[in-house]
Parts: structure tokens; sequence; C-alpha cells
């Protein structure tokens, strides 16, 4: 999968900027505060319909602007494919090849991306939801139903969390609380085993990687926990007594208690909780293992890699991991962009692009 070009239009500090991509590794130098990363961010953007630093789209606008527009040409199994991101006015229209996509799902998955910075760290320390995110990210891509699960799931919860607060008497909540828990249940399920059976196949490509990161040394092993429960059809069989047996408490605390949206992936090193265990270094290669295995399962189901964005990362890995990330790439010719200042280190092969102040100069 490729990039050959990228128009922005008033998005971030860009007023209006097109660039061409080429195959292989296309670095981003500049500054820090020039609009390296808006370019990153404007193909992650194009590519999945989020953005993974803000919530709001109007975060995104330039300066004094009401609408963005964001272009995109792309080549996947030999055919171009273009894409088109339009908002105003806080809607969005998405095209696929000059056609309307009516829901996230219909483009999302389209042309596949990997995305990898410092701050996915929080993968290993923060809580269960950045583990959460990550798992759903990339079943959305590869499974785009993914995403209206999802949002059926979370509308639910909603609905089931705002009637935990109202105050309607305990006895009618009872009888409503049930009607919300089998649509909880029938959502969840699916949900739950999406996410598992990513975190197996994330799981046998990742062991092998990590071995080779820790000249087999260390052993990472990474399971998903389902409802509390590592045997995912016993947490499943049990989900419906589970949420009977919490309806309770949930009334009495007035939250929603039981379900997938309170699901955790355990990640282990050396059969120890990686988050409080493992060193720094050690969190990095895990980060780096396992956007490595998510290029491999999306080149074993769409038989070529996909798009890798390497937002300042070269920088916070050591000269070890640095090596192998960049020998990873080259010999699986992944197109590649990644940003960098002009302070670090040189890269032996790659098109450079110098950005300044939202202008863009490919050195010839």
């Amino acid at each position: 999968m490729m990039i050959n070009n990228l128009r922005l239009q008033n998005f971030r500090n860009y007023q209006d900027v097109m660039i061409k991509f080429m195959p292989g590794i296309n670095v981003l130098m500049g500054d820090n505060g020039q609009g390296k990363t808006n370019i990153i961010e404007g193909i992650y953007y194009l590519l999945t319909g989020k953005s993974y630093r803000v919530q709001r789209e109007q975060e995104l606008l330039r300066w004094d602007q009401s609408e963005f527009h964001l272009f995109g040409d792309f080549l996947i199994a030999h055919h171009k494919v273009s894409l088109e991101s339009h908002y105003k006015d806080k809607r969005k229209i998405v095209k696929v090849n000059q056609v309307p996509c009516q829901r996230l799902s219909d483009f999302v998955g389209t042309i596949n991306v990997i995305f990898f910075s410092p701050d996915d760290l929080v993968m290993i320390k923060g809580g269960p939801s950045e583990r959460r995110r990550f798992l759903d990210l990339h079943i959305a891509q590869m499974r785009p139903g993914h995403v209206s699960l999802l949002n059926s799931y979370n509308k639910v919860l909603q609905q089931k969390s705002a009637l935990l607060k109202s105050f309607a008497a305990k006895s009618l909540k009872y009888s409503q609380l049930q009607l919300w828990n089998e649509q909880i249940i029938k959502y969840g399920e699916n949900i739950i085993r999406n996410r598992v059976e990513l975190t197996k196949r994330l799981q046998s490509v990742a062991d092998n990687i990590y071995g080779n990161l820790s000249s087999q040394k260390e052993k990472l092993k990474v399971t998903y926990m389902a409802l509390g429960n590592k045997n995912i059809d016993e947490a499943i069989s049990k989900f419906p007594q589970l949420l009977e047996d919490k309806l309770e408490q949930e009334i009495d605390r007035q939250m929603v208690l039981v379900g997938p949206h309170r699901d955790d992936v355990q990640i282990l090193l050396n059969d120890k909780p990686a988050r409080l265990y493992a060193s720094q270094g050690q969190q990095r290669s895990i980060v780096l293992c396992l956007k490595l295995a998510e290029l491999e399962l999306i080149r074993q189901e769409k038989e070529e890699y996909p798009i890798l964005l390497l937002d300042d990362v070269l920088s916070e890995l050591d000269r070890f991991r640095r090596e192998y990330l960049m020998n990873f790439i080259e010999s699986s010719r992944i197109q590649t962009l990644i940003t960098m200042t002009s302070a670090e280190i040189h890269l032996e092969s790659g098109t450079l692009y110098f950005v300044e102040k939202g202008h863009i100069r490919r050195e010839q």
C-alpha cells in the first residue's frame, strides 16, 4: 500500500499544500512546531476518520477558518484509490473515488495504516482503556463492521447509564435494565470475540519479534482478559449471570460495572506485569514489537504491508532498536513517513522533505 500524494487545505497550519510521496522511506525534517506532525495527522485522519491527537474536528481547522479539506491518492494491490474528507459546520463528508460514504465503516480499512509515536508507551503505562483502544483501532481496519458494533454497544451503554442515574423507581429500573442487559450481551459478546481473535494473532507474531529484540533472553505474553477471565468461553457463558449478580450494585452506584468496556489486555514480561516491572527500554521494546506485529498481521491478510507513520520515534529508541526497526522497514519495502528534527541521526536512505512554517520543500 502506498500514498502517492496528499493535499491539505486549511488543515492545522497548512493553507493549501500538495505533497507527492515516494516509495520507501520519506523523511519529514524540520524544527519543532513547523508542521511535520500535522502532515502525519492529516494522512491518519484521512484513512481512519479520526485524529490521534484531539477529539474535536474544530481543533484541526486552520486559524480563523470554518472548514478543511483533505485529498489523497493511494495505491493498493496495483489499483488507484482516491480519498477525500471535507469538514464544515460540524459535519464531515467522506468520499472514496468521488462516491460519498454514509458511514465510517464504509471507508475505514480501504487503505491500512499503522501509526507509531513515543506517546504509544501509554499502551503499557496507562489504564485498560488505552489497550482496548489499541485493539479496536486495529480491528476496525481489518473488520470495518467492528466500528458499527462498537457504536451500537456504546449507545446501549449510554442508555443504560442514563437509566441508572435517573430518578425512576427501583422496581421500574429492574425491568428496564434487563432489556438493556440483553443488548449488552448481544453486542458485547461479538466485541469480545473480535478482540480475543486479534490478541491471539498478535501474540503469535509478537513472540518471535520480541525474542529477536531481546536476543531470546525475555518472554512476552499478551492475553485478553474478558470480564476479568482469561478463559473466554467461560467468561461469555457467565456473562448473563454476571450482569444479573451486579444489578443491585449498579443501581446503588449508578454506573455500568460489567461489559467489554471494562476489559483489559494483560501484557506480561517474563510472567510479570510489564506496566509495573518492565524498564523504560523494555516498555519501548514491547510497543515496537506490537507495532511490527500489527504490520505483519495486515500483510498476512491483505498480502501487502500498510503505510507506516513514525512520528518522532527514532529519537526515542536506542541504537539497537532503531537499527532493528529500520532494517525491518527497508527489507520489507514498507512505505514509511518519518518525522524528525535536523538534530537527529542521519538516515542512509530515503527521500528528504524540509518542513518550515507550513511550507514543504523536497530535496532534489
